[in-house]
Order: C-alpha cells, then structure tokens, then sequence
C-alpha cells in the first residue's frame, strides 16, 4: 500500500510542478478554455492578479510532495485549488469531456492522499483539545 500512495504522490507531483511553474516560465501554452464561461474565469483569474498565487501554490505543493517535506500542510494548501481546478474542467468545460477526465483525476488524487495521511490530520477533530506548547508530552498548565 505504501507504494502505492508514494505512487499517487508522484502522479500528483507530476501534474502541480509544470503546471505551477508553465505560468512563471512557460512550458507550454496556457489553457484558456474553449467554452465562453470558462474562458472568462480563466481571463478573470489572469487579470486580478490570483492566477498567479494559485500557481504559486501549485508549484511549492508540488515541491513538497515530490519531496516529501510537509505532505499532509501542502495537500490542504492544495485541496481548494483542485476544487476549482475540477470545477473548471468538468462543469465549465464539459462534464464528458477529455478536460473532466483532468478534473476528476487530479481530485482524486488529493483526496486519496488525504485520506492516506488522515491521521495526521485526525487531532484536528478531537472534542477536547488540551494546548500543548511545541514538541511538549504534557499539557500545558492552565492560568487561574
């Protein structure tokens, strides 16, 4: 099973690098969308300025994965811009299109890593949380 996940990892990381770094340094052209309401979110997305913190952020999570620094941090970074990303290529593009198969993909993808991390996300859920200061065992004494 580890392999697997270390396999999807790459998959993953395949994708989010040359598609972080095509927007600083182009590699290929930028996909503009071939449907008019897809085409005006990636225009608008371009114009204001966010394209290029997504793609930032794609870039420095696709470092980590391929790394292996700070996995589970970069695929919560990351998780919102693969909803996007889905939503374009299947609702804005078509959902029978060549574009959803993308879409679908690249969700799966960060949403089986998460599953496959999933206990280091688990303390988050916790009903009772006890603040611990960092690398502390105890807890932290409470203030009267």
């Amino acid at each position: 099973m580890r392999h697997a996940i270390w396999f999807v990892r790459l998959i993953l990381a395949a994708w989010l690098v040359p598609a972080g770094l095509n927007h600083f340094w182009p590699l290929f052209p930028q996909p503009m969308g071939n449907m008019p309401l897809s085409t005006e979110v990636i225009t608008a997305l371009i114009d204001s300025g966010l394209f290029s913190i997504v793609k930032a952020v794609e870039l420095i999570a696709g470092l980590a994965l391929l790394l292996g620094w700070r996995v589970p941090l970069a695929l919560v970074l990351e998780l919102p811009g693969r909803f996007n990303v889905w939503y374009w290529d299947t609702a804005l593009q078509g959902w029978w299109t060549a574009s959803a198969v993308y879409g679908w993909a690249v969700l799966g993808c960060n949403l089986v890593l998460i599953a496959a991390y999933w206990r280091c996300y688990a303390p988050l859920f916790a009903m009772r949380a006890e603040p611990r200061l960092p690398g502390a065992v105890k807890p932290v004494e409470a203030l009267p």
